[in-house]
């Protein structure tokens, strides 16, 4: 499933693909994905400016002159640019497309079809954003919030920094390789994790999640960027999926969640 990084991969080419922010017509060819798509759409973002595009979580949201259209991939969804208008060339997987004013169509693609879209005038209170917490990247996220929210609490320390009411965007590769870095076992219970450990967390995922960004996302099957491209961050991967650790010893591999979480029973504690 696409996370934080290769959302805001999507997100950045995008902008730059965009000359022309004015929507023309919004099309459907396959209204089933996660939550059918609403005919009214059409009709909301007709011939609106796009004022800005940006990503909360692992949204990708266009401001409107009026109203938000807020877009997730899921876990196949591809985001992909035409040139020009009229094309015929629609895919058996192809859902809904975006024209522009200039000609250009953003035509959105999903196979196994977890994705959604929708039109919102309040994006703030709309259910699949009011509930999210904070952005790792931003300065709420640190050590102090990250020690509050693992006060008490009985889980599992990657199931709570995986949890998106907790902070967002932190999937499973970036989780493992997290925690890899900053020396904690993914089973640890959270009441059990010092303000330190919680610094070098936070600080980790920081530094994991823009190491990402920087290189593209991660593709281990599905995500490609806009020009069909991988993410490259898979080749700069420490932990996960691997099978010897940098400090030599055999990688071990436990369900957590349902998830796979890699980890060295050396390096970590």
């Amino acid at each position: 499933m696409p996370e934080l990084p290769e959302v805001e991969t999507v997100v950045n080419a995008i902008k730059k693909s965009l000359k022309s922010m004015t929507i023309n017509r919004f099309i459907i060819m396959n209204n089933k994905l996660r939550w059918k798509i609403d005919s009214d759409i059409s009709n909301s973002v007709k011939d609106q400016e796009i004022n800005f595009i940006y990503r909360r979580g692992k949204h990708i949201i266009f401001r409107l002159d009026d109203g938000y259209l807020l877009i997730h991939l899921g876990m196949t969804g591809i985001i992909k640019f035409i040139d020009s208008l009229g094309s015929k060339d629609i895919g058996k997987h192809d859902h809904y497309e975006i024209q522009f004013k200039d000609n250009k169509i953003l035509r959105y693609n999903d196979i196994r079809k977890f994705g959604s879209i929708h039109w919102t005038q309040d994006i703030d209170n709309h259910f699949l954003i009011k509930n999210l917490g904070p952005e790792p990247l931003s300065e709420e996220f640190n050590g102090v919030f990250l020690k509050n929210k693992c006060r008490k609490r009985n889980v599992a320390i990657k199931n709570l920094i995986m949890n998106q009411n907790i902070v967002v965007g932190v999937g499973n590769i970036y989780a493992c390789e997290s925690l890899h870095l900053s020396s904690i076992r993914p089973e640890k219970k959270c009441k059990y994790i010092t303000l330190k450990q919680c610094n070098d967390l936070a600080q980790a995922i920081k530094y994991v999640l823009k190491k990402s960004i920087k290189s593209g996302g991660t593709t281990l099957k599905d995500f490609k960027t806009l020009d069909g491209t991988p993410g490259y961050f898979k080749q700069k991967l420490m932990i996960y999926d691997c099978k010897i650790c940098k400090c030599g010893a055999k990688v071990k591999n436990i369900k957590l969640g349902g998830r796979s979480s890699f980890y060295c029973n050396i390096c970590q504690k």
